[in-house]
This record gives C-alpha cells, sequence and structure tokens, in this order.
C-alpha cells in the first residue's frame, strides 16, 4: 500500500468543520433561558425568606431578632452573641443583674454584636397571656426610639415573680408605657411608642421570632449562643452557672470562648 504524502497526512489530522452557527445559537439561547430561571428561583428564594410584616429598627428582615445598639460599629473580629429570653423569665433576670450591664457596655462599644431573641413561652405556662408578647412588642417599640438597651434593662427591673406566681398579670401595657419614659422615651417619640405598645405593632414579628426560636432548637431562657456555640442548663454548664451568678463574668467568659 503506498504511503499517504504529506499533503494527505495534513488532511487527515485536519478536524472536521464544527458545529453549524445555528447549533451554537441555539446553545447559547438555551443557557440564557437556564441563567434567567435560576436567578428568578433564587430570587423568590430570598422573597419566602424575608418577613412580610413591619420590622423595628434593629430586626433583622426574616424576623429572627434584635441587634442591641444597631448604629454602633463593630470592631474587628467582634464575636457575635444571641441571646434568647423572656421578660418573665426568672432565670433571664439572673443573667441581667450579673451580667446585663457588662453585656450592654460592650455591646455599646462595639466589642460584641449582641442580638436579642425574645420568646414568650412563659406566658403559657403562667397563663397571663399575652404578658411576654406586650413586655417584647414594647421592646421593639423602643428599638424604633433608639432606646431598646434602656427599655430592655426597666423592663427586667419591672419583672414581678410574685404575680407569676398568681397567675395575674406580669406585664401590662401601663407597665410598658411606664418603662418606656423611664428609658428615656420623651415628647413626639413618647406618643408614638405608647400608640405603638396599645396597637401592638410588632405582635407579627414577636410571633415570628417566637417560632424561629423552636426552629433553631432553643426550647429553654436564657440560652446565648457565642459564635454559634451553646451556653445553656445543658451544655457548657460551668460558665452558663457563672453568668447567671457571678456579677461581670461575661467577658471573661466571651474571651476564653474566642480564643
Amino acid at each position: 500500500m503506498p504511503r499517504p504524502d504529506a499533503s494527505q497526512k495534513l488532511a487527515a489530522s485536519k478536524p472536521k468543520d464544527g458545529p453549524s452557527k445555528g447549533l451554537i445559537g441555539g446553545i447559547i439561547a438555551a443557557v440564557i433561558v437556564v441563567v434567567v430561571i435560576v436567578a428568578v428561583f433564587v430570587t423568590q428564594a430570598n422573597k419566602s425568606s424575608s418577613f412580610a410584616g413591619s420590622v423595628p429598627k434593629g430586626g433583622t428582615d426574616n424576623a429572627d431578632g434584635l441587634r442591641a445598639y444597631p448604629d454602633v460599629k463593630l470592631k474587628s473580629g467582634a464575636p457575635t452573641v444571641d441571646l434568647y429570653e423572656d421578660f418573665q423569665c426568672p432565670i433571664c433576670n439572673d443573667l441581667e443583674k450579673s451580667n446585663g450591664e457588662q453585656i450592654l457596655k460592650m455591646a455599646k462599644d462595639g466589642q460584641v454584636k449582641v442580638v436579642w431573641h425574645l420568646m414568650t413561652f412563659l406566658e403559657d405556662n403562667f397563663r397571663n397571656q399575652p404578658a411576654s408578647t406586650i413586655a417584647a412588642n414594647g421592646l421593639y417599640c423602643a428599638a424604633d426610639a433608639g432606646k431598646a438597651a434602656e427599655y430592655h434593662t426597666k423592663a427586667f427591673a419591672g419583672q414581678r415573680p410574685e404575680q407569676q406566681e398568681a397567675q395575674g398579670d406580669s406585664f401590662t401595657k401601663a407597665d410598658i408605657k411606664k418603662y418606656g419614659k423611664q428609658a428615656g422615651i420623651a415628647g413626639a417619640k413618647l406618643t408614638k411608642f405608647n400608640s405603638c405598645v396599645d396597637k401592638g405593632s410588632y405582635n407579627k414579628y414577636v410571633k415570628s421570632t417566637m417560632d424561629k426560636a423552636g426552629k433553631n432548637g432553643v426550647t429553654g431562657t436564657p440560652t446565648l449562643f457565642i459564635n454559634g456555640d451553646e451556653y445553656s442548663s445543658s451544655k457548657h454548664k460551668a460558665e452558663y452557672s457563672q453568668l447567671l451568678g457571678t456579677k461581670d463574668s461575661f467577658k471573661k467568659i466571651l474571651e476564653k470562648a474566642t480564643k
């Protein structure tokens, strides 16, 4: 069999003609359609994760909490502390008395991002609905007035355990209005705050936050998460006990947790 000359070899090794321009155009069009469909799907998914009701200042779009001092710029590497509590919870008040002041000071200084997640299950346990909801709504109303941290302190100071035991009204709207005034809300902001309390403007937000707490596996208060690590009666028990009973122990525990 005769050997092919060089021109024949080149012809044999030359690739065949590529796909037609029509085929390429069709492929590009199909890819564009897929990209558009994916973009629409992602957009709809994001919308479905957003909260449809009113969101207070410092609140998350998906109604999963409220940041203390939302206007404060966080320092580099500042940890996040998620705090689940109920304003009627006596043990939460132990945490507040022992470390509430230090927690808020560090949040105000930008050393830590504190996010409150208000729960309301105790109003069912104490049969004094809607006391926890009224108090939680008050926090969100105070947030709009720029006084969430101050209200938080006053509301816990106003906790009345004896009424819980008697299954009475632990928090009334009159109480909440008093705490707002004590927190420094005044003038037109106080008028707006009182209206927000009367209308229960953020009750839907309160319910959504409570529902999400359950989905996050939180079953009791107070429960803290430091950068996602749980501190509760069942996890990090020694540190949790210190937080409840040892004055200004929060800073050291936070430093240890974030080494």
